[in-house]
């Protein structure tokens, strides 16, 4: 049977005109998070040479396409989708099939070719921050010859089961209830002295600055209300550990991210009883957590996935693709 092909389908850049039609499509989409609302991608519009693109059908947009060029790449021919998010690629409304999506990525690839662009780099969104999650993108990626550059594993809680917490991580949350640890939802004006910990955790461990500075995650927080906060763990009036949450009610995940301790609050098990915590609240509003990637470059950090499967966390891919165009 022919594949039903959809009609009038047409693309153009993204131009700032257009973020209300963006804003909106992303908003209601199957698999587009709050990272691709223009208020999260914007903050870094310093960094990069935007290349989104707008699928529509008529007068109806059907699609966007989320990349960009960093303005220090070495390939300034590559499209990236997206050189500052962690994926990115096509977000499409719900219900878009694969013709559709075949037929969009057809019209985009001659549009990228016009542009000027060779090759694009493309790690579609995961399924955990999908509400209706879709591998037609990747499935085209495959027709089309594309290489599988690279496969990281994202460890992943499904918040509508029973949690079942390993014994180390139970062993740390008896250690944070002896030493009184008190964990709670962050005011603003905690992110400074937690910055501080996490900028000094970094570097002491990792040799390696926060990629947000204070004042932009400060002005993410307060241009996506609701979709960032800042969970903290003290003991008596020192604040010892840390969990940032990125979460989404439309595609329903919670992700946590720049998680750090102390000495004293890694002592005291903190980093785990913020992290339980989380689960526990969340639990009640969402359907999956993201504790994000335990690999770098396809190497396995055994004492990170170690912490989050010790969550009950499962394995997830994220991929990365390279096609030529």
């Amino acid at each position: 049977m022919p594949l039903d092909l959809p009609h009038s389908l047409r693309v153009e850049p993204y131009t700032p005109t257009q973020v209300a039609a963006w804003n909106a499509l992303v908003a209601s989409s199957a698999n587009g998070p709050f990272l691709f609302a223009r208020t999260f991608l914007n903050y870094h519009q310093d960094r990069f040479e935007d290349h989104s693109w707008l699928v529509w059908q008529g007068s109806k947009l059907r699609a966007v396409f989320v990349a960009a060029v960093a303005h220090t790449t070495t390939e300034p021919t590559t499209l990236v989708a997206h050189p500052g998010l962690a994926y990115g690629g096509l977000v499409t409304a719900v219900g878009v099939k694969y013709a559709e999506t075949a037929a969009m990525l057809d019209l985009l690839r001659v549009a990228w070719q016009t542009a000027g662009f060779r090759y694009l780099l493309v790690r579609p969104v995961p399924r955990v921050f999908c509400q209706q999650f879709s591998e037609n993108q990747a499935f085209w990626l495959h027709q089309q010859g594309a290489e599988l550059s690279n496969r990281e594993m994202n460890s992943v809680l499904d918040l509508t089961q029973p949690v079942h917490i390993g014994t180390w991580r139970r062993g740390n949350l008896r250690k944070a209830r002896l030493h009184g640890v008190v964990v709670q939802l962050a005011t603003n004006t905690d992110y400074a002295p937690y910055w501080q910990l996490l900028t000094e955790t970094l570097a002491a461990v990792h040799g390696r600055q926060p990629v947000h500075t204070l004042a932009e995650i400060s002005s993410l927080r307060d241009q996506n209300p609701g979709n960032l906060e800042l969970w903290g763990a003290w003991l008596g009036h020192e604040l010892v550990a840390g969990v940032l949450v990125f979460q989404d009610r439309h595609q329903n995940f919670v992700h946590t991210q720049y998680i750090a301790g102390n000495s004293r609050g890694k002592q005291a098990g903190a980093v785990d009883a913020v992290l339980a915590r989380i689960i526990t609240e969340k639990a009640t509003e969402y359907r999956r957590l993201s504790f994000g990637i335990s690999t770098v470059q396809g190497v396995v950090n055994p004492g990170l996935l170690n912490q989050k499967e010790g969550f009950g966390a499962t394995a997830e891919l994220m991929e990365t693709y390279r096609l030529a165009l």
